[in-house]
């Protein structure tokens, strides 16, 4: 256990006596308390989800980890205090901002603990009361929300002991403290509004959805809320000017910071009743639902679905039109149904699809809607804006290809060796094919209407050529470093020491490519020939991937 931990699990044990009042056995309830923090140093949070290489002993530190992550969107959230034309809209927009990060955070990181019902299934065979469970329980939500909250508020804490005065400090701590209660019900009723409108065993998957959106989310902001601070409109915005905001928990809680103590008092009164409604509807209802999730339930699938999923869809006609043997297929096939269905590998992969796609929007913002030199006029004369989005979009691939070799269910790729295949070419075959039309096309479609869009038909050529180099640098990529069967090494297999070698010879690999098209951009003759002799290479490249054989793939 960590000396933060140490410190909450003393911290929280101080009323031992009460507790032993109330029924909780005090020695039981103190290792119960001990070994579930112990298990949240090991549990990875959302960020750490996403890195590709853990060590082989695993996480220890995870606790530190959240708490860095919560002390990063604490500066984040300073921002506030540069956005608007008074207190009341600093406040407004800060507390916004707290409670919106405050329950992403507890959602996307706790809620693995709370839904997990192997804690159940241990202390309930034991010799352990109710109370002694529920009160574990409940200490391990608090203990996890101090260790979110503490380093959150910490920036804004020493920003308004510098700008302001401590009567500000002690109430924006009182006002944070009713904001996070808040936050309590705002999540149990999103978990109750997810169970209702979906079934019990797909709440796991949803609540990963949320995560990868959640990153996404931090690094737009991220990208997005420095230069928002700089709009001239933004600066001279006060949320006094709308009637409506009375109605809004944020300003409530900004209000009882600058204003009159009875705006403390409206904000004890609605996070008070918040909680009351937590405990007496929706915990238990939520509890209920636990259970089912705890229960095995399995959802029957309706004949109709099961008809369709067993004649065929989407993937098995693009299968068709893009592969040329049956081994191949179910190369395709089998690399595109584990990529979708993974949650390891969608929590790996989508959040750096995410962050290129936030790069990409913000790009065409800047070029194309900002007005000045760098609008439509000027990007409509630019190859730099196109090129560029058609490289980056390698990256994209890229990040997929590193992954899906790497699975936790690895042992089950004994399915591969085990096959009467002479030679796993056309597998590997198959799979680049699948990553190349589920992660590459759609992105493919998409620049092709921007630049139809910014150029019109005359840049045909080049984006044949640009999409064509893709391929190329695709094939080329898995003939030098990724001949791995999908789904059939360990996580942390692959060496860390060498990720940034190989890292910054993809980038300066792709970027080659890119400056000698952009050199030959403006020549239509030299483009279609460039097409010629990429297609010709592609074909090469894409037929010595059907001929690699057993010894050239890595055997876990």
């Amino acid at each position: 256990m960590n000396k933060v931990s140490a410190f909450f699990l003393w911290l929280a044990m101080l009323p031992a006596k009460l507790y032993e009042k109330m029924g909780a056995n005090q020695i039981q309830l103190a290792l119960i308390l001990r070994y579930k923090l112990i298990m949240d140093d090991r549990r990875p949070n959302t960020f750490q989800q996403t890195q590709v290489n853990r060590k082989k002993e695993g996480i220890s530190r995870a606790t530190y980890g959240t708490m860095l992550i919560a002390l990063f969107m604490g500066f984040l959230n300073l921002i506030a205090f540069e956005m608007g034309a008074d207190d009341i809209t600093y406040f407004t927009i800060y507390f916004s901002f707290f409670l919106f990060l405050l329950s992403a955070t507890l959602i996307s990181d706790f809620t693995s603990v709370l839904i997990d019902s192997r804690d159940s299934q241990i202390l309930l065979p034991k010799p352990v009361n109710d109370r002694t469970v529920l009160l574990a329980r409940i200490l391990h939500i608090m203990v996890h929300m101090f260790r979110v909250i503490m380093p959150m508020l910490l920036p804004a804490i020493v920003y308004l002991a510098i700008e302001y005065d401590w009567t500000i400090v002690i109430r924006f701590v009182i006002s944070a403290a009713l904001a996070s209660l808040m936050a309590i019900f705002l999540i149990n009723a999103l978990y109750l509004l997810i169970i209702r409108v979906t079934t019990p065993e797909r709440f796991k998957s949803i609540i990963a959805w949320f995560q990868i959106g959640f990153m996404i989310l931090i690094y737009g902001a991220y990208q997005v809320m420095p230069r928002a601070t700089a709009m001239e409109n933004l600066q001279l915005f006060t949320v006094s000017e709308y009637s409506y905001v009375l109605l809004l928990p944020p300003y409530w809680f900004a209000a009882s910071v600058i204003h009159a103590w009875w705006w403390l008092l409206l904000s004890t009164a609605a996070s008070l009743l918040s909680i009351w409604i937590v405990v007496r509807y929706l915990a238990p209802t939520f509890n209920q639902k636990l259970a089912m999730l705890g229960g095995g339930s399995e959802t029957r699938i309706p004949k109709k679905k099961r008809a369709e999923a067993n004649t065929g869809g989407y993937a098995k006609k693009l299968a068709g039109i893009l592969t040329g043997g049956i081994v191949e297929r179910a190369g395709f096939l089998f690399t595109w149904k584990w990529a979708l269905r993974n949650r390891g590998f969608r929590m790996r992969v989508y959040p750096a699809i995410g962050y290129i796609l936030v790069w990409f929007v913000i790009s065409i913002y800047r070029n194309v809607f900002q007005p000045g030199e760098s609008g439509v006029n000027a990007m409509s004369g630019s190859t730099a804006g196109l090129l560029g989005l058609i490289y980056l979009s390698c990256f994209i691939f890229i990040s997929a290809i590193q992954q899906i070799s790497q699975a936790d269910e690895y042992k089950a790729s004994w399915i591969f060796y085990s096959a009467p295949v002479t030679a796993p070419g056309p597998i590997l075959l198959g799979m680049i094919k699948a990553l190349l039309a589920q992660f590459f096309f759609p992105v493919a479609i998409l620049i092709t209407a921007l630049g139809f869009a910014w150029q019109g038909w005359i840049v045909l050529p080049n984006l044949l050529l640009g999409f064509s180099n893709i391929l190329l640098i695709s094939g080329l990529l898995l003939l030098i470093n990724y001949k791995k069967l999908p789904a059939s090494l360990p996580a942390n297999k692959a060496d860390g020491t060498g990720n940034f070698l190989r890292g910054m010879l993809m980038l300066v690999f792709n970027g080659g490519f890119g400056v000698v098209h952009y050199f030959v951009y403006g020549f239509p003759v030299v483009v279609l020939i460039s097409v010629l002799l990429s297609g010709a290479a592609v074909w090469v490249v894409y037929q010595r991937i059907a001929r690699i054989s057993w010894k050239e793939v890595p055997v876990t």
